[in-house]
């Protein structure tokens, strides 16, 4: 992570276990945890929606990550950093399959991110590509017409502290 920052990039960081540990020691700038990583990362049960958050939130005090994207499958995804923290709801849809979902979901919000957009908008379009991943079958991932039908089925919603 070091040689990283020493270059002027980001480190963004999709893993878990002692992967997930180690990279957050060292600091990331996006970290996107599912829940049972992140349950596994805090090694004690995160009883409810408030106790996720406020794990999430301790990583971004703490420095270990700039942005912390929490993935929660049916339920959608949370976005905490230092500035606020926003939730998005997954749509109503018939999954297909679950391979690939979060590897879509961060694509998706990584390349708003570069675009410009801000974590709102781009939690959305991770979650809309998250669940436009769930229609398609096997290993295929998101398709851009799902991600763009779904898109407007997604609203971000800032959460209080």
């Amino acid at each position: 992570m070091t040689a990283t920052r020493n270059r002027g990039a980001r480190a963004v960081i999709d893993a878990s276990g002692a992967a997930l540990a180690c990279a957050l020691d060292a600091g990331v700038f996006l970290v996107k945890p599912n829940l049972r990583e992140l349950t596994e990362l805090q090694g004690q049960p995160l009883e409810d929606r408030a106790a996720a958050i406020a794990a999430c939130r301790e990583l971004v005090r703490t420095g270990k990550a700039e942005i912390v994207a929490l993935t929660l499958a049916e339920q959608g995804a949370i976005a905490v950093t230092s500035n606020g923290i926003w939730s998005v709801a997954a749509p109503s849809i018939q999954p297909v399959s679950t391979v690939g979902a979060g590897d879509s979901f961060l694509g998706a919000m990584l390349w708003r991110l570069v675009c410009g957009d801000e974590i709102p908008q781009a939690l959305r379009h991770g979650v809309a590509a998250g669940s436009a991943s769930l229609l398609a079958p096997g290993t295929s991932l998101c398709r851009a017409e799902d991600i763009a039908r779904l898109l407007p089925l997604t609203t971000a919603e800032t959460v209080s502290p």
